[in-house]
């Protein structure tokens, strides 16, 4: 999924570059845009690549898995 996310980041970032070169450079009025957008995607991988997998969706995931991993194994053991 981290791998997805990242190849879906570097992808909006190649669209947007692309646009910027085949359209030419935005107007005045569309900077905002495209700050946001690059952005999100910039902070967004940096978030992706740096995080460790400690936060609280990331344990509780975690621990749901080890979960049903062991009702698995207890009905394999019968």
């Amino acid at each position: 999924m981290k791998g997805l996310s990242i190849l879906f980041n570097i992808a909006s970032l190649a669209c947007l570059t692309y646009l910027m070169i085949a359209k030419g450079m935005p107007r005045n009025d569309e900077w905002g845009i495209i700050i946001a957008f690059a952005g999100a995607n910039i902070t967004s991988l940096i978030v992706i690549l740096t995080a460790k997998d400690s936060s609280f969706l990331g344990l509780w995931l975690q621990r749901k898995k080890l979960e049903e991993q062991k009702k698995i194994d207890q009905l394999n053991a019968k």
